[in-house]
């Protein structure tokens, strides 16, 4: 057997003797371990006794060692501890006014006995008794003195020799300091024991205070970017709507001319574009925070599912003369939300046409990448300003406008970088200003 498994062995037995910390108090068990080593000292000094033909002191030692093995079975197996404690701290003063009397009174080791007794007694009994148990001892060892004092022919001098008077004070001296010895060991790894516990147990808690702080930060900084939401939305969505009613009021009024019309019937496909596209990504994003995000993949042909985005935005990119390319692999494969990824390619191409001036270039191209598939879409607009690039995927950005006054809020761009990063791909992009910018996805083309 290996030494760890030998102590692991020792360590299950002396449980057993003691008692489990989770059935016994500190108190309970350290008086079952005093009670053990007790039990093994007295049979000791019972050896010694009969050793030095002190028979009358020898049976009161066995009579002590069946009442403390008494004490020890209510403690240990009846778990009635203050019982054991009764019954030890009785037979205890009886002894020692017995041993007292038979031992030489104060020429022999009664007193240290008595101190032994004293600070054990002390050690496991609550607050409430220790001025009883103190002036119990104090009563009993004074009244003891004053007997031998007054009448020394009851305590009868019983060592034979000055020699065989140190032997016993020396042995009940050295069982007295490893009997303290012993009860000092064991109360102090307890008291590591139960230290490192509370210590964990504060590590514990101090680690679960900083989860729940963290979480409320995250939960304020949450309901503070939905709150600018639907502030910015409510204020956005008003704003086209008016419009729009305006010009259909004018319209009706018959007060225009054929040019009028044209201009205001362009800024209201114009409007109605912007507002539609707004309540897309609106939808699209309150969906995902009240239903929960569900990703369902399923295998699609990456050229199919550009193309069913992009088709549609070419007269869009028409109106202002901005040319559409593609570079995109038609046997690539991904398993993908069809989706997200519509919802993310939308964006990004709508954004490009959007900040690209007329008679610009819009560049989509999509191509294999180790295991991954690279999307990039490339425009010849007006770039991103540095001090707005840190914060283009919150709702901190400012409102923006496109080269023809097109207007977005910056909510497309965080909904594209959630459904990227559910899809557990990246986001990023570079840009300079006034050169244009390129966004580039990255998504895995399998799942495994």
């Amino acid at each position: 057997m290996s030494k760890l498994g030998e102590e692991n062995k020792l360590n299950n037995f002396w449980t057993k003797l003691i008692g489990d910390a989770e059935d016994f108090s500190v108190r309970n068990r350290t008086f079952n371990f005093v009670c053990i080593i007790t039990l093994i000292l007295l049979f000791v000094c019972l050896v010694f006794d009969v050793y030095i033909k002190l028979y009358l002191m020898s049976a009161a030692l066995a009579f002590l060692l069946l009442l403390l093995g008494t004490s020890y079975y209510f403690s240990r197996i009846r778990k009635k501890y203050k019982t054991s404690i009764l019954i030890f701290a009785i037979t205890s003063y009886v002894i020692l006014i017995l041993n007292f009397f038979q031992n030489s009174g104060v020429e022999g080791p009664s007193i240290i006995l008595f101190i032994v007794t004293f600070l054990f007694l002390l050690t496991l009994s609550n607050e409430n008794k220790y001025r009883l148990i103190t002036t119990i001892h104090i009563v009993i060892v004074v009244v003891l003195l004053y007997i031998e004092y007054r009448y020394p022919e009851l305590v009868p001098k019983t060592y034979t020799s000055k020699a065989e008077k140190m032997l016993d004070i020396a042995v009940s001296y050295i069982v007295a300091l490893i009997f303290f010895s012993s009860l000092f060991v064991y109360l102090r790894n307890s008291f590591n024991a139960k230290r490192l516990i509370a210590d964990e147990r504060a590590i514990a808690i101090s680690a679960q205070n900083k989860q729940i702080l963290a979480q409320n930060q995250q939960l304020e900084q949450v309901n503070e970017e939905k709150n600018k939401l639907f502030s910015i939305v409510s204020h956005d969505l008003k704003s086209p709507l008016d419009s729009i009613k305006g010009y259909l009021e004018l319209l009706s009024g018959n007060m225009l001319n054929e040019e009028e019309k044209e201009k205001i019937q362009e800024e209201l496909l114009i409007q109605t574009k912007y507002t539609s596209g707004l309540l897309a990504n609106l939808m699209s994003w309150a969906k995902a925070q009240m239903q929960g995000v569900v990703v369902n993949l399923a295998p699609y042909n990456v050229q199919k599912l550009i193309n069913e985005i992009a088709t549609n935005k070419v007269p869009f990119a028409a109106r202002k003369g901005i040319k559409l390319t593609f570079a995109i692999d038609p046997t690539l494969e991904i398993v993908c939300d069809k989706d997200m990824v519509h919802i993310v390619m939308r964006n990004l191409i709508n954004n490009a046409i959007k900040f690209t001036n007329e008679g610009g270039e819009v560049y989509i191209k999509a191509l294999k990448k180790s295991d991954k598939l690279l999307v990039s879409v490339s425009d010849t607009g007006i770039g991103i300003p540095p001090e707005q690039q840190a914060e283009i995927f919150t709702l901190k950005t400012r409102s923006t406008y496109g080269t023809n006054q097109e207007k977005g809020i910056g909510l497309g761009l965080m909904m594209c970088k959630e459904f990227v990063e559910y899809q557990h791909g990246e986001i990023w992009f570079e840009s300079k200003l006034g050169e244009g910018t390129t966004f580039f996805v990255s998504l895995p083309l399998t799942r495994l």
